[in-house]
């Protein structure tokens, strides 16, 4: 490693991983997975005369890039950081980049109802809750990816009761691991989340992904289904039921995103 700062992570990593996490936005023992899953992908390995960067260097460049906003984001700033020219940060985002997406199907994958996940699954839920309970394997929730600036096309429309320039990021998650199994993303930051769901896999296929027995849990802003279950909503001028407080205090138990 050439240049004066990026060199400090492998220190960072032994000897202050709060640094290391700082920097790349991981700890040392992801970044090591992350490694070798991409590793050998064909788009680090080339027939030129000018050698690519180390795999390590390169995701090293990508973490510290996607890792931070605004200027310290900037081309000019990560090349100073790492040592290396401009365009060597942008080919070397695009290429873990590639790689990442190569593993896609890999890790974001649909379990089966039969599978060892969605048992784990059932397990985990009717421990924080009940047996009846134990088939609502599935957990979603919506969150905002903040944009650097407001969008020259349609910018309105991602601006979000939160005060930023946004995107809508629907995840679906196995509440026993957080392990994400769908996801979709794009819809601007004032789409209402129960909008934004209509997006997913889950949603469009969920005769075929949830059968007739499983369920999804959620949070309020999304619609009650047969296979979507929020919580109750306190009626206007009125107050929720003792059986309801308690079926809303368990579900916040189970669903945790």
């Amino acid at each position: 490693m050439r240049a004066p700062q990026i060199q400090l992570l492998d220190h960072f990593a032994i000897h202050r991983p709060e640094l290391f996490r700082m920097k790349l936005c991981v700890n040392p023992d992801i970044f090591d997975d992350i490694l070798d899953q991409i590793s050998d992908d064909p788009v680090f390995h080339n027939q030129s005369n000018n050698p690519q960067l180390p795999v390590a260097v390169q995701l090293t460049i990508f973490l510290n890039h996607a890792g931070h906003y605004g200027n310290a984001a900037s081309n000019q700033d990560i090349c100073q950081w790492a040592g290396i020219s401009i365009g060597s940060v942008t080919n070397c985002t695009n290429c873990v980049m590639t790689a990442l997406l190569g593993q896609h199907d890999n890790f974001i994958c649909f379990p089966a109802l039969n599978s060892d996940e969605a048992a784990c699954a059932r397990h985990y839920v009717q421990s924080r809750s009940c047996m009846e309970w134990r088939n609502g394997i599935l957990a979603v929730d919506g969150s905002l990816f903040n944009l650097f600036q407001k969008p020259r096309h349609y910018g309105e429309s991602f601006y979000t009761r939160k005060s930023q320039y946004s995107l809508n990021c629907q995840a679906v998650i196995l509440p026993h691991n957080l392990a994400i199994v769908d996801y979709s993303i794009g819809h601007t930051g004032s789409a209402h989340d129960a909008f934004a769901f209509q997006s997913t896999h889950v949603f469009q296929q969920h005769e075929a992904l949830l059968g007739d027995n499983h369920w999804i849990w959620a949070d309020s802003a999304y619609p009650l289904e047969t296979w979507c279950i929020p919580p109750f909503k306190k009626p206007l001028n009125g107050a929720l039921t003792g059986e309801q407080k308690a079926f809303n205090t368990t579900l916040s138990k189970v669903h945790l995103i």
